[in-house]
């Protein structure tokens, strides 16, 4: 197998909490035949990586940047998990919008992207404020009228300088309610229903009680057809239900946490991503 050695991105917040999980990742790599070399990266700058390593055969990037990914597909021509395409969607949750609703017409709650001094929208209240790149339900707020939302974004620019950095205001779905579907290389791994009688928020990280489910036909039927928009290597999808039963596509995970799997469930995700990469390699000639 050429182009063995690989690179394992992270920021340096996110390393010091997976350490565990990046030492699993590399020693399974190791078994497969694979050297996976971790470096930290604070910006998107897709040179610095690979000025550090310029031996590269390929990227597993759980930094979230995805002009690192855009950049080693397109001028490097090496592997990426998960893909350019991927990163540089789900990390921005408008963008995602954008892209699965307003292209493909996957069902997602209404979204609009509120800027810096931009005048507010006609808006019906409740609404769900959250960051255009938040993870793990940071910055996710139940917004019930004006007065609180014109709080939110005092608050929300005081903490984001940037003249540009927007918001989201989404229409309420069930509240504390969501289904987490793991997809490993196109198929379904696992799915965790995650719920909370105290928060809009289900982040089993906030708190939120999480139960191994078998996802219903309607659940699978949505998560192929994200599947076959965005294929994807190791991602969560999210899935949110309406009122009325129905679900939709909350946001896709890219670079999706495994905590909820090693506690529920007897699988072991770094073996199984690491011995998909491995394949993909071998079956690629890369």
């Amino acid at each position: 197998m050429s182009g063995k050695q690989g690179l394992l991105l992270y920021t340096p917040a996110d390393a010091e909490r997976n350490r565990w999980f990046i030492t699993q990742l590399c020693q399974y790599a190791e078994s497969e035949g694979l050297s996976l070399r971790l470096c930290l990266v604070e910006s998107g700058n897709p040179f610095i990586p690979f000025r550090q390593y310029p031996d590269t055969g390929f990227l597993i990037n759980r930094s979230r940047f995805g002009s690192i990914s855009e950049y080693a597909e397109r001028s490097l021509h090496i592997p990426c998990f998960n893909s350019a395409y991927v990163t540089g969607i789900t990390n921005y949750k408008y963008l995602t919008y954008l892209e699965m609703h307003g292209e493909h017409g996957i069902p997602m709650a209404k979204t609009q992207q509120i800027g810096r001094n931009q005048p507010l929208p006609e808006l019906s209240y409740p609404l769900v404020a959250k960051p255009e790149d938040g993870h793990g339900g940071e910055g996710v707020a139940l917004i019930r009228n004006e007065a609180e939302l014109l709080r939110y974004r005092a608050d929300f620019d005081a903490a984001h300088p940037e003249p540009t950095y927007p918001f989201l205001v989404q229409e309420p779905v069930v509240f504390g309610w969501d289904v987490r579907v793991y997809v490993l290389f196109g198929e379904i791994y696992a799915a965790v229903l995650r719920t909370s009688e105290t928060d809009i928020r289900s982040n089993f990280s906030l708190g939120g009680h999480a139960a191994l489910i078998k996802p219903d036909a309607d659940m699978r039927a949505l998560v192929q057809q994200v599947q076959e928009i965005m294929p994807l290597d190791f991602a969560g999808v999210d899935i949110l239900r309406r009122h009325d039963g129905s679900y939709l596509l909350g946001e896709i995970e890219d670079a999706v946490g495994c905590r909820m799997l090693y506690q529920l469930t007897d699988k072991d995700p770094a073996r199984d991503f690491i011995a998909g990469v491995a394949r993909r390699i071998r079956n690629s000639g890369s």
